[in-house]
């Protein structure tokens, strides 16, 4: 398979590059999406702390709009960053990125974005980009990026499978939100608003089976945390889970482990681990993690840095309070409890230390909350901790078939593995 090399400028048909200052923004409108919101492990852009911009802005301030299938390419801070744009689009874009459009007689799209994806063109552009504190790579240049271009039916093949691997991919990440989420308002409604409790009280069917709905209380009583049901105390999360629990020593520490750090941990999303060796593993690599733990960030705790851990064998940075079930039915409780918006807003209050704000750990474990009964934190975990198994299920399902995809893509752009002479379905692919 012959493959040549084009520059990126002469596959591009439209770029729209917004200009280089800030938007007007304001509460409420249409979403503007910003670098923070483009990451290459996700096919289409993330809605990350994202501001709004009026109907009026929307319709006056841009040169210009992306539309379905145009690829969004960051400049500045992480060059080179990749994401479809979906359809509909339902946002704008801000500075620092362009949006490009595939010129179809010269390039099939999927494949331009599959391209840029690839590890040699990433290598290429971290090559190119200029600045050191805040590196960025000029439109200008593009057409100083050279593509290996192969074939129209190979570019076909190969643009078509990356699409169809991370559709699937996508679709479990969405999936995972959903079941989380499940998980998430069932905790919410057993353990904050204590939805059956007010049911009785109000003499209506908790709509829970019987056997459940005996373990709630038909009354609430005061304390200091606020109404809770008779017969509850008030407690922290170290009631129900051990703090650090156990961590590598200089010594002790394996020679190769598997890296969990802040960047890895994104609302209840990790990716995968790094595997370290030798001087590559970081001094802050010191976290034993085991099944069922509650990682929680500590460094500027609003960014969401959390997440539970489904795999063994994995490594924590420092930068984790590490919360462990001291009951296996414990363990979406601690991990709700830890996590919850109103938690992760009070952890983020308590944070100081300048450009770097951040809690102890122990504020973490001093999680307050209400201590239930043993058997309705075991009936938690049977319905709301089955949701996030299924959603661990798919992560894993998703990291495998990501490996795969990066794999194979550099392999077949370059020629190495030959593309198939019958072409099928892509669903095979994915599936």
């Amino acid at each position: 398979m012959s493959v040549e090399e084009h520059p990126f400028s002469e596959l591009i048909s439209v770029v729209i590059d917004n200009r280089g200052k800030t938007c007007p923004t304001t509460d409420s409108g249409i979403p503007l999406i910003a670098t923070n919101c483009i990451r290459n492990e996700l096919l289409y852009p993330t809605y990350d702390k994202v501001r709004f911009v009026s109907k009026e802005i929307y319709s006056t301030w841009f040169r210009g709009h992306p539309l379905p299938g145009d690829i969004i390419f960051v400049n500045k801070a992480t060059p080179g960053r990749v994401c479809l744009v979906p359809d509909p689009v339902d946002f704008c874009i801000a500075q620092d990125m362009v949006a490009v459009r595939a010129d179809p007689k010269r390039v099939y799209p999927k494949f331009l974005f599959a391209v840029l994806r690839s590890s040699v063109v990433q290598e290429k552009i971290g090559q190119m980009h200029v600045g050191t504190l805040i590196p960025h790579f000029k439109k200008g240049d593009f057409d100083k990026l050279l593509l290996p271009i192969p074939g129209r039916k190979a570019q076909e093949f190969i643009g078509d499978a990356y699409f169809a691997l991370s559709a699937k991919i996508d679709l479990n990440r969405r999936m995972c939100q959903t079941l989380e989420e499940m998980a998430r308002a069932l905790f919410k409604s057993w353990f904050v608003d204590f939805d059956p409790v007010r049911a009785k009280m109000e003499g209506r069917d908790p709509g829970l089976p019987k056997e459940i709905a005996d373990l709630f209380p038909s009354r609430l009583v005061d304390s200091e945390l606020g109404p809770i049901p008779e017969g509850w105390r008030r407690g922290t999360a170290d009631c129900v889970s051990e703090l650090n629990p156990e961590s590598w020593s200089a010594k002790s520490r394996p020679s190769v482990v598997r890296y969990v750090d802040l960047a890895a941990a994104k609302w209840g999303q990790l990716d995968e681990a790094q595997a370290l060796s030798g001087k590559a593993i970081p001094s802050r690599a010191q976290r034993i993690l085991r099944v069922g733990d509650s990682i929680v960030g500590t460094v500027r705790p609003g960014n969401g840095s959390y997440g539970l851990i489904s795999d063994g064998g994995l490594t924590g940075s420092t930068g984790f309070a590490v919360l462990r079930p001291r009951k296996p039915y414990c363990r979406t409780y601690v991990y709700f409890t830890a996590t919850s918006q109103p938690n992760i807003e009070r952890l983020s209050r308590l944070a100081d230390g300048g450009a770097y704000p951040a809690v102890r750990p122990d504020v973490v474990a001093a999680t307050p909350c209400v201590i239930p009964p043993e058997e309705l934190l075991s009936r938690l975990e049977d319905s709301a901790g089955a949701l996030l198994d299924r959603a661990a299920h798919s992560e894993r399902e998703s990291r495998t078939l990501a490996a795969l995809r990066d794999t194979l893509l550099p392999r077949l752009i370059s020629g190495e593995l030959r593309v198939p002479a019958s072409l099928g379905s892509m669903q095979e692919v994915a599936s």
